[in-house]
């Protein structure tokens, strides 16, 4: 792994280093790690150590277990780097690409096949649907809004410290 800033952010950018790191201490293979935590591939094991995606909660406590990792760490950094992701986003931009990217279309094609394409859309308090800023990070974030509200929370409370 280079020496690069990882995209989303350092909290993004620390679990991604911490899933390395304690994998190959651990000498596992990513094939043997993914077997571990019941992924039959190991390529979202490849993107969660280059920081391309973030690993989900339902995986923490397999991930902590096969890595000899401190339960709650994951939780912990997965909540930090959806703040700084949604941070970046209500300020209309990202932390790789300089602008808000959030799905355009639900359910239609990209250039490459996959299901959730993305589009260079503006993001700001009161847009997407039912308005304020939760809805529309929720919609950007491809999540509920009221997981929206606690992400919004967690970035307000940290900008407060």
């Amino acid at each position: 792994m280079t020496g690069a800033p990882l995209p989303g952010g350092p909290a993004a950018g620390e679990l991604a280093r911490l899933l390395r790191r304690k994998r190959i201490e651990t000498g596992q293979s990513m094939r043997v790690l993914a077997r571990r935590i019941g992924l039959s591939a190991h390529s979202p094991v490849s993107d969660y150590e280059q920081g391309r995606r973030l690993p989900p909660p339902d995986l923490d406590r397999a991930l902590e277990a096969a890595l000899e990792i401190p339960g709650g760490t994951l939780a912990r950094l997965r909540r930090e780097a959806l703040a700084e992701r949604a941070a970046a986003i209500l300020d209309g931009e990202s932390a790789e690409h300089g602008e808000a990217y959030v799905p355009a279309e639900p359910g239609g094609a990209s250039p490459r096949g996959h299901r959730r394409p993305r589009a260079l859309l503006p993001v700001a308090p009161g847009a997407g649907p039912g308005g304020g800023a939760a809805p529309a990070l929720g919609f950007a974030l491809g999540v509920p809004a009221a997981l929206a509200v606690v992400i919004l929370w967690g970035a307000a409370r940290r900008a407060a410290r």
